[in-house]
């Protein structure tokens, strides 16, 4: 399973690498500053960096992301307060006589033991704030789980997740087939209902995982069943770690549709995403950047044209269904958030969104703003921030969310919204809403790379002729 947990510390791990290079490297440069001749800075900047040094910071680097990873130590929901102390200080401590060992050998000039000590100060504040971080994070955005189960398995995994992992994840409820009086007090007090009734429950409720805790050999339909639900949904499936599942993975997991989860994310699916990442970020700081003439311009248009601010801001659901504030440029009235009700019955739109081709609320230059799409540029800065990516389904309002009527629309949450998509580049609001629909799970089945700069490129075009644009 890669939680959320997982996903912040593979993030926080570059800069562990990065942290430990520059502290090496620095170390080294101080230890040798005596050898300058005159203390300025462009000898200072002109200090050679040898082969030997430059290799040192390396395996430094490697030694010091292997020493915290062995000892654990940034997996503090794991380990209580005391403990994941006494392994901060070991872990600086190893790598701080590492340091002074290399600094000895090497014939350092400078204060070799002061240059010690001050890189253990600073390691350790370093990983306490690190540590202090990461759990500030994942309080922030626990992973939601539903528990399939209510028996002695279901009431084994609640209490690990809430004693291991109480940080990094909060248990909505359980869902079982079994009568509510047959369960122990605290799981019917925390029942959600059958199996039959998750596919409403993911519908109306954020979550994340399902964790199967049923007793496999006895209950394999009705796990098989919450989990074709669940894949539907697009929440994944996971497996309490038991003998039975153990066994499980000796064997080819491929030969059922049940086990396929028990295979982790493939190390290239992840490469990928962390590129398609790297793309946004480059991507959005650059447009920003060019644009930020063409954004001065729009803003002083707005404020001058029309009463009220120059962003419209909403709240929009995005990845995994959690809210986020999404910019852009007020293309409408200032009141038109209070006028949509007035306006519900000459929806032009089926299915749950609104659109009305001469829609009142917009304003003159609101509609040039919405015919160019220029309106949308300052969700490049929610792609920045990591709220949403260049590429992928639209976010949506919390009306539109609120009207669903079938749960496997909720897949569409299982990636980033985007600027745009396949839906922008094939007639945006030309389509209907479940033509709408279609593209954006083919997008999400058929994710690459190459599909994404695609879409970026027939962007630009689809654009510049208002192709479909209202």
């Amino acid at each position: 399973m890669r939680s959320i947990s997982q996903s912040i510390h593979s993030q926080l791990s570059r800069l562990d690498s990065l942290f430990a290079f520059g502290m090496a490297l620095a170390c080294v440069v101080y230890g040798n500053a005596a050898r300058v001749p005159i203390p300025q800075l462009r000898h200072f900047l002109g200090m050679r960096i040898t082969i030997l040094n430059a290799a040192f910071a390396v395996l430094f680097m490697v030694l010091w992301t292997s020493c915290f990873k062995i000892l654990r130590i940034h997996h503090s929901e794991e380990l209580g307060l005391v403990r994941n102390l006494a392994r901060i200080i070991a872990g600086c401590a190893f790598m701080s006589t590492v340091l002074t060992i290399y600094l000895v050998g090497s014939g350092t000039t400078g204060p070799t033991y002061q240059i010690a000590f001050d890189f253990f100060a600073c390691s350790l504040l370093y990983n306490l704030v690190r540590v202090a971080s990461r759990q500030w994070i994942l309080k922030r955005n626990p992973q939601l789980v539903v528990i399939l189960g209510s028996g002695r398995r279901a009431a084994k995994a609640w209490r690990e997740l809430r004693t291991r992992y109480h940080l990094s994840v909060d248990v909505v409820g359980f869902v079982d087939d079994r009568p509510v009086e047959e369960m122990a007090p605290d799981i019917a007090d925390r029942y959600l209902g059958t199996i039959d009734q998750l596919s409403d429950l993911l519908l109306r409720n954020i979550v994340d995982e399902l964790l199967i805790a049923l007793p496999m050999k006895s209950c394999y339909d009705a796990a098989q069943r919450a989990v074709g639900i669940a894949e539907e949904v697009g929440v994944r499936a996971v497996y309490m770690q038991d003998m039975y599942v153990a066994k499980l993975r000796n064997r080819s997991v491929n030969d059922s549709n049940l086990f396929n989860d028990l295979v982790p994310y493939h190390d290239d699916y992840i490469a990928k995403q962390e590129v398609k990442r790297l793309v946004d970020v480059v991507g959005a700081s650059m447009g920003l950047l060019a644009l930020s003439p063409i954004l001065l311009l729009i803003a002083v248009a707005i404020k001058v044209t029309s009463k009220g601010p120059v962003f419209f801001v909403q709240q929009r659901y995005g990845y995994r269904r959690r809210l986020f504030r999404m910019f852009k440029f007020r293309s409408m009235v200032q009141n038109a958030p209070q006028l949509l009700e007035q306006l519900e019955g000459a929806n032009e739109a089926q299915g749950p969104i609104f659109k009305i081709r001469n829609d009142p609320r917009i304003t003159p230059l609101g509609r040039f703003l919405r015919a160019t799409s220029l309106d949308e540029l300052p969700q490049l800065w929610n792609v920045l921030i990591g709220n949403m990516s260049l590429v992928g389904p639209r976010p949506m309002t919390i009306r539109d969310v609120s009207l669903f009527s079938d749960a496997a629309l909720m897949r569409r949450f299982t990636v980033k919204p985007g600027i745009t998509g396949l839906w922008q580049v094939h007639g945006r609001n030309a389509l209907s809403f479940d033509a709408w629909i279609e593209m954006d799970f083919s997008y999400i089945d058929r994710w690459s790379l190459a599909l994404d700069f695609e879409i970026l490129a027939k962007t630009v075009p689809v654009v510049i002729r208002r192709s479909g644009a209202v």
